[in-house]
């Protein structure tokens, strides 16, 4: 029986030309900039722009207020080359959109799955909303998979180019050093030797193992990466978003726990419509700890057989979800955007896998990534419509109407500090924050910090305003209390509610006389 035309041209699994690529490309971009027009960035996006915008330099996004950020500094070092052609926190968008262009034109044109396949994993949830509509480090950890697996072939290996993409993908995230650490063991053990003596040998009996010296210089290029991340992506002093270690946690009673992780890394689901949309992906497995449990187990059994016979990508995936889950229990549990990359890390070792035997049938490792992006598609429909619906973050339209109503030049206080950032990062304006007493766009989780009140607020806004003598721009998350005698504080503007239920934002005229 002859396949019917249309279903071969869908599963054809190599491209010898452009056209398709440009013809699912074009419009999945297309689809990113409706998005991002239609996306109030929050604070985490927002911020890293900020102090990419502000640093005076490659070597100062090392050393200065970065390293508080828990992230290694490659994404802020290509925030900063874009920051040259554009200084709105709009060029955050625009460096997201382009990171993710070349990522799909990556896997469409080079990665040997069914059309089909590259079709639905562009827009899937992680590829098409979580990755690629939100601005964060993670999108440049996608894109160097991608990269890494494009240019590894197994019988022409580009030593210096796979070293240099493993020695970048270690530097956009924790997820993205763990990826490069278990990726550079299947590039090394697949670059290995062995010669076994022949049953005519005479003992002493050696078994012979070669390895080339382009590997150990691979080796080496990776490894200076993964010692800057240790050395620069730890933040100094404790914070609430950086706790250090609690090695007790690791017990046999965390392993269901793991396993949920797991699930709702490859299933995050979500159909709800509602405003808070974006912190319901894994309310469905939430409550669910022991089924959750057995689906995990039964995804990484499955996702290890598909992976057969490359035992070293076998190897190389069952270490990477180890490493994760030891960091994420002990340091950082993350949510589902964090959890993505186990699914992140399948695509890729199922890309590997295909190049490496191509003659090996592809269906499991196809139909484990159809179920994942067809439990996938509620999430994504509901996170993609709702988001252009809804407000995500108060912030964008907080500072539009400081603009409009002629208000940006005033000075600004405004707080929670590290919810401020948001408003601050679109007015491109610093402000005082009673936190700390510090006039910045940024805000550092320094051991100098005291606790956040309206009190506080209000106190040091009319501090400000009887010192420069002359009104300022309050600006809160919060209603702030009535003024003291002597001072008017009239209330300008509130935002409307969005998915981010703490920035919605409060404007304030006050003036103390």
């Amino acid at each position: 029986m002859r396949m019917p035309r249309a279903f071969k041209w869908l599963a054809k699994s190599r491209e010898s030309g452009w056209a398709f690529t440009w013809g699912v490309c074009i419009p999945y971009v297309l689809f990113l900039v409706f998005m991002h027009v239609h996306h109030e960035m929050w604070r985490d996006e927002v911020h890293a722009w900020t102090l990419a915008r502000l640093a005076n330099g490659f070597w100062d996004l090392v050393t200065g207020d970065r390293i508080y950020e828990g992230h290694p500094p490659l994404w802020f070092w290509y925030l900063h080359v874009w920051t040259w052609f554009i200084q709105a926190a709009e060029g955050i968008q625009i460096a997201t959109v382009t990171a993710a262009a070349v990522a799909a034109i990556l896997l469409v044109r080079f990665a040997p799955f069914p059309r089909f396949l590259k079709v639905v994993l562009l827009f899937s949830y992680y590829f098409g909303y979580e990755y690629s509509v939100m601005s964060r480090n993670y999108v440049l950890g996608w894109l160097l998979v991608c990269l890494f697996c494009a240019l590894y072939h197994p019988a022409r290996i580009r030593h210096l180019a796979l070293a240099l993409a493993l020695a970048l993908m270690a530097l956009t995230s924790f997820y993205g050093l763990a990826m490069s650490v278990f990726l550079l063991g299947f590039y090394v053990l697949d670059q290995i030797r062995f010669s076994f003596p022949s049953r005519a040998d005479l003992p002493p009996r050696v078994i012979s193992v070669t390895i080339s010296p382009r590997v150990i210089g691979a080796t080496g290029i990776v490894g200076i990466a993964v010692v800057f991340f240790a050395l620069y992506s730890d933040p100094p002093d404790p914070n609430p978003f950086a706790p250090g270690f609690v090695w007790d946690s690791l017990t046999l009673k965390a392993v269901p726990r793991m396993l949920f992780r797991v699930t709702t890394g490859y299933l995050p689901w979500s159909a709800k419509w509602v405003t808070d949309f974006w912190w319901h992906s894994q309310d469905f497995w939430e409550p669910k700890i022991l089924l959750s449990a057995c689906v995990g187990a039964g995804i990484l059994v499955w996702a290890l057989l598909a992976l057969y016979p490359s035992w070293r990508l076998m190897v190389a995936y069952a270490g990477c979800i180890v490493g994760i889950q030891i960091f994420e229990q002990t340091r950082h549990e993350g949510g589902a955007r964090h959890w993505g990359h186990f699914f992140m890390f399948f695509v890729a070792c199922a890309w590997l896998r295909s190049l490496a035997h191509p003659r090996r049938s592809k269906w499991p490792a196809t139909l484990l990534i159809l179920g994942a992006v067809a439990f996938q598609t509620p999430t994504f429909v509901a996170y993609t419509v709702v988001d252009t619906r809804e407000v995500f973050s108060g912030g964008r339209d907080t500072a539009a109407f400081i603009r409009r109503a002629g208000l940006q030049d005033l000075p600004m206080v405004a707080g929670p500090d590290f919810l401020a950032v948001t408003v601050a990062g679109y007015l491109r304006k610093p402000f005082y924050a009673c936190e700390t007493d510090e006039i910045n766009e940024t805000v550092v989780f320094h051991g100098r910090r005291r606790r956040f009140s309206t009190e506080d607020l209000l106190n040091k806004a009319v501090s400000v305003s009887r010192e420069l003598k002359r009104p300022v721009l309050l600006v809160s998350n919060q209603p702030v209390p009535p003024p003291p005698p002597g001072v008017t504080c009239a209330d300008l503007f509130s935002s409307r509610p969005g998915t981010v239920t703490d920035e919605v934002f409060h404007v304030y005229r006050l003036e103390a006389r």
